[in-house]
């Protein structure tokens, strides 16, 4: 007698974050699905970026980088994570899910800048003054 697992997993991605002047903005904030079923997540940015990653990180606190990816499509076993540069997005594909995929999944954009052309802004709410830009040697 085969028996159907109905194991409930979560997949969770921060909504917005803002570095540097780059907001991004992940889709669907909060996600519940089947074990074996397919999901997708989106992330928007709002500026040119370089390059952009996708983390997943466990239940037990372990932070795993799954994609790192400048444009195009990528695929690792049942991940795979397409980034369109010009339109400033990018999907995180899961197929067939386990429970091993439960946990946070975000993305973090690398802003597209010269030494001395970015600033680091305090938080808006505290008022918007600029902080001196770093560079590195």
């Amino acid at each position: 007698m085969k028996r159907t697992l109905g194991a409930l997993l979560g997949l969770f991605s921060a909504q917005v974050c803002c570095v540097i002047g780059i907001q991004v903005e992940q889709s669907p904030p909060d996600l519940i699905l089947q074990e074996g079923a397919n999901s997708t997540l989106r992330c928007n940015y709002s500026a040119t970026a370089n390059n952009l990653q996708w983390f997943h990180q466990n239940p037990w606190g372990q932070l795993i980088n799954l994609f790192y990816i400048a444009s195009g499509t990528k695929q690792n076993g049942r991940l795979s994570a397409t980034t369109v540069t010009k339109e400033r997005y990018s999907f995180l594909h899961i197929s067939s899910s386990q429970t091993t995929d439960s946990g946070i999944y975000f993305c973090a954009v690398e802003s597209q800048c010269s030494p001395g052309t970015c600033s680091l802004y305090t938080n808006p709410q505290l008022g918007s003054v600029p902080l001196p830009a770093t560079t590195t040697s």
